[in-house]
């Protein structure tokens, strides 16, 4: 499946431990785009140009302005790095969920991971709070506490796909939504097959 077209980038932000990298990589693959972790990123133009501010301004400009066909995740993604994107998406997961995901992702076991997790998690969330508050306001949000990657994805793709047909005739619509339901079955399909298995 591939719909890139000029002009068209995905933001994806949120607070830390969502899965926004996983999910963002998978969306990518499903369109055909390509995946940038800003923070990554920005790691990279920190260690290149960390004595030239002004080369270091310029290349994230020049980044931000000849993209074309992206999935962009990380902090700031929807208000300053692609406040322009066609879509803008806020990831959102209760506290707990976080953590557990977190802990699995860097298979933390011990109480004393775990708790650096906890820990680590807590402070940023204080100390990005207001940007994923501004960002809310002008994104869609999705809450992931009780979904799988895949089903997140399918959110993700759904939404996507009625941006893109938003503005066309009802023949678009009519195909968006029967995307929609093939996609959600084939998505339970698996999910149900994960559980009670083929046999």
């Amino acid at each position: 499946m591939s719909i890139k077209k000029k002009g068209f980038n995905i933001a994806i932000d949120g607070l830390s431990g969502i899965g926004k990298s996983s999910i963002g990589c998978q969306v990518a693959k499903r369109l055909n785009f390509t995946f940038i972790d800003s923070g990554l990123f920005y790691r990279y133009i920190a260690d290149r140009f960390y004595l030239d501010d002004t080369i270091q301004l310029n290349e994230i400009h020049l980044f931000k302005n000849e993209m074309i066909g992206y999935v962009v995740v990380g902090y700031d993604t929807t208000t300053k790095i692609l406040p322009s994107a066609r879509v803008k998406l806020i990831l959102e997961a209760d506290f707990e969920t976080r953590v557990y995901r977190r802990a699995k992702q860097l298979n933390a076991k011990e109480f004393e991971a775990i708790r650096k997790v906890f820990s680590d998690l807590l402070k940023r969330d204080v100390d990005s709070f207001d940007l994923v508050l501004e960002a809310k306001k002008g994104a869609t949000i999705i809450n992931t506490s009780d979904l799988s990657i895949e089903q997140v994805v399918a959110r993700i793709l759904s939404r996507i796909l009625w941006v893109r047909f938003s503005d066309y005739n009802m023949l678009h619509f009519i195909i968006f939504i029967l995307f929609v339901f093939v996609y959600t079955l084939h998505t339970l399909f698996q999910n149900l097959t994960s559980i009670f298995g083929t046999g």
